[in-house]
């Protein structure tokens, strides 16, 4: 598919990628140092009757016997792999899939701790430091891709992206973007830039987005089609590329344990070739991987039982109550807390739910209750 500076591929097995490419580029996907909040998963929960039923039950219970309310907004989780985890799945399913080099690109909500704890190991020394900045404009958030930021002034960026998020200010958001752009081997992308992330409305937040790039396009390189929301909402992302006339990239926002769906295939030899080649030709392709065409629901539920199972776990994050926490009275306690309450036992059917609609065996059977909108070309 061709859209304007992008082209979008389909993965075939049967292509020998590297005759065509040297790299393989993995940006926007998050490690232990994110904090994911679990308020969006009753949604997805709620199209399967069963889980649903279960779950409204034993939240009634506990909202009954215990007077406790189930907030979904109150928790989140960690997710399970550590920053060379995460960065030795990318390189993986590059290496292994596609038969190129890989670049891996590491970007968690405003913290840059994976970046700089893969430079102090020996075979990710030269790896990108990156971070997906949450910045505040108008009623809403946009979230920005800010990636491979120089190494000596990379602390000094996020302090000044906390100054402003603390208090934002249109003019010094343009400066600081401004700034960004200065800096030859940084990439600025504009994540998920249809996803309504504060729900203000579909309708202001169309609003708002014309009003961000109206103002700060110049100093966006490319706009993100994201591997975790809907082909929908992606086909209208390399449409206005397309309408822009400024380079799609690939995001796969990965947060368990699936690697990422969209990937960029390039000619360039190093990450900072490829940034070049996004801001200076303006070119970019991108590959979808055979994950991307699973139904989009059940993909955030299996994430989700990433987050509620056992994994890997270095840094002694191994158990799933390791990772997952409630935040009452301004405090973050960790599940392990409330072991053998009735909202122990809540959360272990919570559990047992998200484990069967996640069970390979029965992802035959639920891929067509889940397909939903997701049918469709991209």
């Amino acid at each position: 598919m061709e859209g304007g500076p992008t082209l979008v591929h389909r993965f075939d097995p049967r292509v020998k990628f590297s005759r065509q490419y040297r790299t393989g580029i993995s940006l926007h996907s998050h490690t232990m140092h994110s904090k994911e909040y679990l308020d969006r998963l009753p949604t997805y929960i709620a199209k399967f009757p069963i889980g649903s039923y279960i779950l409204e039950r034993e939240i009634g219970r506990l909202h009954l016997y215990e007077g406790r309310i189930f907030n979904f907004k109150n928790y989140y989780w960690t997710p399970p792999l550590s920053p060379r985890e995460a960065h030795e799945l990318e390189r993986k399913q590059i290496e292994e899939q596609l038969g190129l080099w890989a670049e891996v690109s590491l970007s968690d909500h405003n913290n840059i701790e994976a970046g700089m704890h893969l430079r102090m190991l020996e075979g990710t020394a030269r790896a990108p430091i990156s971070v997906e900045w949450s910045a505040p404009y108008g009623e809403t958030v946009f979230h920005l891709g800010v990636h491979n930021l120089p190494g000596p002034r990379a602390m000094a960026w996020m302090k000044e992206f906390a100054a402003y998020t603390a208090s934002p200010d249109p003019n010094r958001l343009r400066e600081l973007l401004e700034s960004l752009n200065a800096e030859r081997a940084v990439l600025i992308v504009l994540n998920h830039p249809f996803w309504d992330a504060e729900s203000l409305g579909p309708e202001q937040h169309r609003e708002a987005l014309g009003s961000f790039l109206r103002v700060l396009l110049p100093m966006v390189h490319a706009l993100e089609l994201n591997g975790m929301r809907s082909r929908k909402e992606n086909r209208m992302v390399v449409k206005l590329g397309d309408e822009l006339q400024v380079p799609v990239v690939s995001g796969g926002d990965r947060h368990g344990c699936e690697a990422n769906a969209v990937l960029n295939v390039t000619k360039a030899g190093s990450f900072e070739e490829f940034v070049q080649e996004i801001r200076e030709d303006l070119r970019s392709e991108v590959m979808l991987m055979p994950q991307f065409f699973e139904p989009l629901p059940l993909r955030l539920v299996e994430n989700a039982w990433h987050a509620l199972s056992d994994a890997p776990g270095e840094f002694g994050r191994r158990h799933w109550m390791t990772r997952v926490f409630i935040e009452e009275d301004r405090k973050a306690l960790p599940l392990s807390q409330f072991t053998g309450t009735r909202f122990h036992r809540v959360i272990d059917k919570f559990r047992w739910v998200i484990g069967l609609v996640a069970n390979p065996m029965l992802r035959p059977a639920l891929r067509l209750p889940f397909l939903g909108n997701e049918e469709g070309g991209l």
